[in-house]
């Protein structure tokens, strides 16, 4: 290879040094966010090589192995040209161009292989939320030596700890009225399919809980093999694989899942969800996009985020797990009208909810819960009296299990277990609760009005649960760790819960009982590296400097 070079520590070789002696401060200077994930064990020093541009410019690529960085400088000799990119940002390299259409590459069907030419196929942030893959050409003087960069970053993007090797992807084909399977063809693919070392297998799930007990059901040797369970569907089929990946693991650590005292292992697998469903929430939450692309990109280069979980519990026994929101009174009876119009798709929510404010249904009930360390704010110095007769009050020790309880009337019981962004809530439900912050908000409304409960949710779709909760901080909205709900006994209809976009049906005579798991699962999503991408500096005639951090 007569036009690359490869210098390690300590060597002789010179070469143009992309790491200043003395820091650099100025506007000519881009910073590199470094990331650790991205370090590969044993590998250091440059490779360089001499190339040309397709419009036969000379330029020279360096690969820095000591911080996984690419950086392609134009040689013109009075000017510099220079662009940088981490190997995080890098997807791919292949030796044929791709087809892509608006940042979306498609899977060719025959390959025209170009003789000297490398293809480098980056993923970069399109907007504030959106990510998607452009290609640059690169053109080597022999094939030899395009073959050697081209065998090189293969082995190296396969040596990244954190990208998935093996993954199961669910399609709910009735998803997104039915529409799961295109998305996952014409958006999510591609970007698997030229990932290097990624295996991929695609269920069609066939009926509820299909997902899960694949999950639960599936061989030792192939469930240890796995590094990622991606959903195509709604929050549905997410809970889905997360509840058969909780009891698959708890039952394999013989953990009693069942005792919410229990501290759950966390699963060796990472979610990833490519929403097809009405809401949506869980993907929008953690990518701040509803975008297919986006979430497969995320997928495919090893983004993580750790996220909370809540279990839910009756007579010492789970019944459900939720990783997203848990609502009681006004919206658990939209959803449960809302099942009967499934046919008009997404509006049939607004329907259910006109028909559900005309009903107005009003819920009386116990509350008792336990604070986080991080709320500041004491409830019995916000909270009404209790309704009499109270049956806790009338103890005198009060209750063992929780530091707090209220009875009352309510229209809302509201836990986020995250932020919850949805297009009915575009900037979020939750007051406090982050993606993985170790706290549930859990937000009581007590009786009111109809207009008074319209503008509530109102001022809830507008300004999000933060807002609100600045413009009216009597609001009574608690970071907790564990509570429950009982409904008094003579109602007639105990009410039923909207949990993840699933209906739990409210026991009359028994309480349900609510456990926070701090960060329990990772999620492919949104991680400090990829958050803030790296600024590029496109500099003519000006020297420009790279500082490393």
């Amino acid at each position: 290879m007569p036009n690359s070079k490869k210098s390690k520590n300590g060597g002789n070789q010179q070469h143009v040094t992309i790491v200043p002696v003395e820091p650099v401060k100025g506007d000519n200077v881009d910073t590199v966010a470094y990331s650790s994930r991205s370090r590969i064990s044993g590998e250091s020093g440059h490779v360089i090589a001499d190339v040309q541009s397709p419009h036969a410019k000379e330029h020279r690529i360096i690969f820095d192995r000591d911080h996984n960085v690419f950086e392609f400088r134009l040689l013109d000799g009075s000017s510099k040209h220079l662009i940088v990119y981490r190997l995080d940002e890098l997807l791919s390299t292949t030796c044929f161009p791709l087809k892509i259409k608006s940042g979306i590459p498609v899977i060719p069907t025959k390959p025209v292989t170009s003789d000297k030419t490398l293809y480098f196929n980056f993923v970069y942030k399109k907007d504030k939320q959106r990510w998607r893959l452009k290609q640059i050409p690169v053109v080597f003087y022999t094939t030899s030596e395009r073959d050697y960069w081209h065998s090189l970053i293969d082995t190296t993007l396969r040596r990244v700890k954190n990208r998935p090797k093996n993954i199961i992807i669910f399609i709910n084909p009735f998803g997104g009225k039915g529409k799961a399977q295109k998305i996952f063809k014409d958006n999510v693919e591609a970007f698997f399919w030229l990932t290097p070392g990624l295996r991929y297998k695609v269920v069609l799930t066939e009926r509820a809980n299909h997902a899960r007990d694949y999950i639960v059901e599936m061989p030792p040797e192939q469930w240890s093999a796995l590094d990622g369970l991606v959903s195509v569907g709604g929050d549905g089929l997410f809970n889905e694989l997360l509840s058969g990946a909780l009891l698959r693991t708890q039952r394999d650590e013989n953990r009693n899942i069942d005792d919410p005292s229990t501290h759950l292992v966390t699963p060796h697998i990472r979610f990833g969800i490519i929403g097809a469903g009405s809401a949506n929430s869980i993907v929008s939450t953690v990518h701040e996009t509803n975008d297919h692309a986006t979430s497969a990109v995320h997928i495919a280069i090893g983004s993580e985020c750790n996220v909370d979980v809540c279990t839910v519990h009756q007579h010492q026994k789970l019944i459900r797990i939720s990783a997203n929101a848990i609502s009681y009174g006004w919206l658990g009876d939209v959803l449960r009208d809302s099942e009967e119009y499934r046919c008009l798709g997404p509006v049939r929510y607004q329907w259910s909810a006109l028909r559900t404010t005309i009903r107005h249904p009003i819920y009386r009930g116990m509350v008792q819960f336990s604070l986080s360390h991080k709320e500041k704010v004491n409830p019995k110095d916000q909270l009404p009296p209790c309704l009499e007769p109270c049956p806790v009050c009338k103890k005198p020790q009060g209750d063992d299990n929780y530091d707090y309880h209220w009875h009352a009337e309510f229209t809302h019981v509201i836990c986020c277990v995250i932020p919850t962004v949805t297009p009915f809530t575009p900037h979020g439900l939750a007051p406090f609760t982050g993606i993985g912050d170790g706290t549930l908000d859990l937000a009581l409304v007590p009786r009111i009005s109809r207009f008074h409960n319209m503008q509530f949710m109102r001022k809830v779709a507008m300004y999000g649960g933060k807002q609100l909760y600045e413009l009216d901080p009597s609001l009574n909205c608690y970071r907790v760790t564990k509570w429950s709900y009982q409904p008094d006994s003579d109602q007639a209809d105990p009410g039923v819960w909207n949990l993840d976009g699933e209906i739990l049906e409210q026991p009359k005579d028994e309480p349900l009982h609510f456990k926070l798991h701090p960060q329990l699962i990772s999620f492919f999503g949104r991680d400090a590296a990829m958050v803030k991408p790296t600024k590029r500096s496109f500099i003519k005639k000006r020297k420009s400097s790279i500082v490393y951090q």
